[in-house]
């Protein structure tokens, strides 16, 4: 009963929120002068005249070392990486907004004397926003989040002295689907902000890791044979690029969620910072630090660091 009243306690509070957010963007509205560009005019100056717009970046990445009689040590590695970063922009006269982002990000490692390869990075992930515009910066929203992992993931061991492996996930297992209503602020294409209070999170998996689970366990979140779990509470995401200094870009991509059904003290958050260091119109290197917690896929802090030299062909 506790459960059920705090939950709706939560759920009265989000929607307060959500009714002041509206109620101070329409006074924000009605404030403004007539030297405020009309939302046509906005939309050329932000779209260079255009009403679509479709723009990112694909990379390629690499770090590599050898060894050979070496006494200090060491073993010899190579590390291959492949990513791509689109986006797709449109706008109308009536106000309607769509951003959208498609995200892929694939690597492998060879380390000397291992007899598998393995993963340095697997990531897919689809992002699609529409708004309606209510001023200059402000929209109502509407979202969808879909991410999962392309190849399959194993856990590495040793028996007997024999290198051995076990998958632990694949395609689609997991994958976290997410959907929501809220409020989006969007001040330019380096930075916006999206308030969702009403969300819906969906964790899909395959039975067939589900299954060979003990009942009292769960796989990413989900129970003994079952193939979902559902979720709902509040979502806050967002974007931030700036130029740090001359050929010096950092990339801020971040997300906070709280579940309003369980759990509510344990909030979950994502934050991938992209240092993108230009050396001319083709080569770069790139310094990534990618921070995870998700109390229900997990419950412990993931963390993914990478750095290198490659190639970033930009659109």
């Amino acid at each position: 009963m506790k459960n059920l009243q705090k939950t709706k306690t939560l759920v009265l509070f989000s929607l307060t929120l959500s009714w002041v957010v509206f109620t101070y963007s329409l006074y924000a509205q009605e404030e403004e002068t007539e030297e405020v560009l009309p939302f046509d005019a906005v939309i050329q100056s932000e779209m260079g005249g255009k009403r679509m717009k479709f723009y990112g970046n694909t990379r390629f990445n690499f770090n590599q070392a050898h060894f050979s009689n070496w006494i200090s040590g060491g073993e010899s590695a190579l590390t291959l990486l492949y990513g791509l970063d689109y986006n797709f922009n449109y706008s109308d006269r009536n106000g309607l907004v769509w951003d959208s982002n498609l995200l892929l990000s694939l690597g492998t490692t060879y380390i000397s004397g291992s007899k598998f390869l393995k993963k340095a990075d697997d990531r897919f992930e689809i992002n699609s926003l529409v708004g309606k515009q209510i001023n200059s910066y402000w929209n109502y929203s509407g979202f969808l989040n879909f991410k999962t992992q392309l190849l399959p993931g194993f856990k590495f061991f040793n028996q007997e002295g024999v290198e051995k492996r076990e998958r632990v996930s694949q395609f689609l297992s997991p994958a976290i689907l997410q959907g929501g209503l809220g409020f989006y602020y969007k001040k330019n294409q380096d930075f916006w902000v999206n308030f969702s209070p009403l969300s819906a999170r969906m964790i899909l998996v395959s039975k067939k890791f589900t299954r060979e689970l003990d009942p009292s366990s769960t796989y990413f979140g989900v129970d003994y044979n079952k193939g979902s779990k559902f979720f709902f509470g509040a979502l806050i995401s967002g974007f931030f690029k700036t130029e740090l200094m001359e050929n010096i870009i950092w990339e801020n991509k971040f997300s906070v969620y709280v579940n309003y059904l369980e759990k509510t003290q344990n909030v979950d958050f994502d934050w991938n910072s992209n240092m993108r260091f230009k050396v001319n119109s083709k080569i770069s290197g790139n310094f990534i630090l990618h921070l995870v917690y998700d109390d229900d896929l997990v419950g412990r802090l993931q963390l993914r660091q990478l750095l290198g030299l490659g190639i970033n062909l930009d659109l």
